[in-house]
């Protein structure tokens, strides 16, 4: 009998030992991204770092190549969703209406580490949700930024000086009427001349003063708007300074003379033209920085967004005092429901906090190609880099703080509802051939507009 009970508690301390020891390994999440070698290299190398110093949780980064939206929705919709994602914030919306995000608010409350006040307005508002209403932009956080991507003007330093132009102020935004003045003597037919010289040939430009120019930074610049605050109005048709800017844009090209036409940005690329040195002046994104380091063969820096004649900036609200405006865009790091993170929210939020932190920012600010979310730290050498272009990277704070999410990220289904009348629309009549005037291809399309934001709104209004 004794050897019997001897037995029994040898087992059941063995028994004891196993469930402590499956007790005690890690949970395992899966975290899934999109970008280029360098960006993939960086997310491997900071899982690996949080794997090495978290011994109750273990990550898994998987890069997902070409279409990363498609490919996410098809592993929601099979209900095998990854535990957590980017989440583009143009699709915030559609993947946050349909219950796929789960909320982080309590978790970033709680937080010891994570301070939003020193976290840019314009990057977690945008990941802000209220489920009863339906409304972007407040409520909860469902996301934490992984970056901030504010757009403003790169300019080819060297075609200034060839030409005898001054370079603009970084601190100063260019007026419309400066933009045609400077983009005129930049801008040169194959005999030399200039769109103010007489015999000048608009047919034969080999060098333009204005490249690339998106649409929202001019209008956002003019004070004008796409939708209303509340993302449920088309309100573009009816806003004289949203009409004044894609006017604008048009006669760059067709009164002016300083833009590329679009069968000449077609066929080449806007952003081939800026790199072969053809045109002054073109947008992009913080995005753009880590390329034109490595292929640009010549000087260049940034300058900031354009502002209208109107004296009025559509800004992110509640920042004051704004020099320009424009899109910024971004990407959310967020927990997918029904998956093994909404189970252990604590732990893969743990992660989450990790990347949009101190440490992840400034690893991924090194690459040059984003700017960091927390403001302190974008005020400091990890993002201004004072050694590499461009020399004046503080150009993109202020662009940061005042810029605005783009008017996908304010509405639902924004592809559906506007890209056919935009793109194929107004902006081919008025902008690419200038056959019609801004105000009247809005004026005809508007009701069109309204129908197709009315059905995205319903459909997710329930």
């Amino acid at each position: 009998m004794k050897r019997v009970s001897t037995l029994f508690l040898v087992l059941l301390v063995a028994a004891i030992s196993l469930i402590g020891v499956r007790a005690q390994e890690p949970v395992t999440l899966t975290f899934v991204g999109w970008g280029g070698p360098e960006e993939i290299e960086v997310f491997a190398q900071l899982t690996e770092t949080f794997n090495a110093n978290n011994s109750d949780v273990q990550i898994i980064y998987e890069h997902i190549p070409g279409d990363y939206v498609t490919a996410l929705n098809t592993r929601v919709a099979a209900g095998t969703p990854p535990d957590i994602a980017y989440i583009p914030d143009g699709n915030f919306y559609s993947f946050v209406s349909r219950g796929q995000l789960v909320s982080l608010q309590a978790q970033v409350e709680q937080s010891e580490t994570f301070d939003l006040d020193n976290i840019w307005a314009s990057a977690i508002g945008r990941y802000m949700f209220d489920p009863e209403t339906n409304t972007p932009g407040e409520g909860e956080i469902y996301a934490l930024p992984k970056d901030i991507g504010p757009t403003v003007v790169f300019i080819n330093t060297e075609l200034f000086e060839a030409a005898g132009v001054a370079l603009p102020d970084p601190n100063v935004p260019l007026t419309w009427d400066q933009v045609v003045e400077i983009g005129t003597q930049l801008t040169f037919d194959s005999a030399g001349l200039t769109p103010a010289d007489e015999g000048f040939n608009p047919d034969d430009i080999v060098q333009w003063g204005i490249g690339d120019v998106f649409f929202e930074n001019i209008v956002y610049g003019n004070g004008g708007r796409i939708v209303s605050e509340d993302g449920r109005m088309f309100v573009a048709a009816d806003d004289q300074n949203t009409l004044d800017a894609i006017q604008w844009i048009a006669d760059l090209d067709h009164v002016y003379h300083i833009r590329p036409t679009a069968e000449t940005a077609t066929s080449i690329g806007w952003g081939a033209l800026f790199e072969q040195g053809r045109v002054a002046m073109t947008t992009a994104g913080r995005w753009a920085t880590t390329n034109f380091r490595s292929v640009l063969p010549f000087n260049w820096d940034v300058i900031p967004n354009f502002v209208g004649p109107s004296g009025e900036l559509t800004a992110y609200p509640g920042e004051e005092d704004c020099a320009f405006s424009g899109w910024s865009g971004s990407v959310g790091l967020a927990v997918m429901a029904g998956s093994q993170g909404e189970a252990n929210l604590d732990l893969a939020y743990r992660f989450i906090e990790y990347l949009a932190g101190p440490e992840g920012q400034t690893e991924q600010a090194a690459l040059g190609f984003q700017i960091p979310n927390q403001r302190d730290l974008a005020e400091t050498d990890v993002f201004l880099q004072p050694d590499q272009s461009p020399a004046n990277a503080q150009v993109f704070i202020e662009a940061a703080r005042c810029e605005r999410p783009g008017p996908w990220t304010e509405t639902p289904l924004y592809g559906q509802w506007f890209d056919d009348n935009w793109w194929n629309g107004v902006w081919p009549a008025v902008v690419n051939d200038g056959i019609a005037l801004a105000e009247d291809e809005l004026a005809d399309r508007a009701d069109a507009f309204q129908a197709g934001l009315d059905e995205a709104w319903a459909s997710v209004d329930g």
